[in-house]
């Protein structure tokens, strides 16, 4: 998260066979009893070994609005997805459009997605249709075929907010990887380091500490007129 106030999160992976980053803006919208968050940015993938050869399929697209159902009263919490995400191939003019549609309170249906890619005359060249929770298909009912599901979660998930695997290991640190790690990674936090041991009392205690720290540091700064400088 490189701001609070706004809320803007920027991300850069790279590895031998993809390059992958975005920056998110996340806009709120309390609703009484539901929360809408509209994110604003692109997220970008390149694909392909030779990365300065402009030739491997770079990929970007947006984000769709997120809502959380139910915050406050009775009934079960849930997550609805709505909007258009599109997709582009910046190299081959491939695009995808995918409309999430809006759950409505007079329909049992939720999650349901569907869209087309088209090519660069804007032909379409394929169907796509399913629910973002189950399963992605490519085609016509019923003889479309599958391309893409949700991988499995792990065991005891609802006991860790329903994190995927994925999301588990994130956190994950051992010697090796600190070795290659900046400083500023989040994962050598103290509070983060206990609460990732189980330890929940003394991370709430170190995470008001270090927070405490950030912004006396931060008056500081502001009472000496000194600029903060990125390590």
């Amino acid at each position: 998260q490189v701001s609070h106030h706004p809320p803007v999160s920027a991300c850069y992976a790279k590895s031998h066979n993809f390059t992958f980053w975005q920056d998110i803006r996340i806009k709120t919208k309390f609703w009484g009893r539901s929360l809408e968050f509209q994110p604003t940015g692109k997220v970008h993938l390149i694909l392909g070994e030779a990365i300065d050869t402009g030739m491997e399929d770079h990929y970007e697209w947006n984000k769709v609005t997120t809502c959380v159902h139910n915050l406050f009263g009775g009934g079960q919490r849930w997550v609805d997805q709505y909007g258009e995400m599109i997709i582009k191939n910046t190299n081959n003019g491939l695009v995808c459009k995918l409309s999430f549609v809006r759950a409505s309170s007079w329909s049992a249906k939720r999650h349901e997605v569907f869209g087309t890619v088209t090519d660069v005359d804007g032909h379409v060249i394929h169907n796509l249709f399913g629910k973002w929770t189950e399963a992605l298909y490519c085609g016509h009912a019923p003889s479309a075929r599958v391309v893409w599901r949700p991988g499995s979660m792990p065991e005891d998930y609802h006991l860790y907010y329903g994190f995927t695997r994925f999301a588990m290991e994130l956190n994950e640190l051992d010697d090796d990887q600190s070795k290659y790690l900046p400083p500023t990674d989040t994962r050598f936090r103290p509070d983060q380091r206990l609460l990732e041991e189980g330890n929940m009392s003394a991370a709430e205690v170190m995470k008001t500490q270090l927070e405490q720290q950030q912004r006396e540091r931060r008056k500081n700064r502001e009472e000496t007129g000194v600029e903060h400088v990125p390590m």
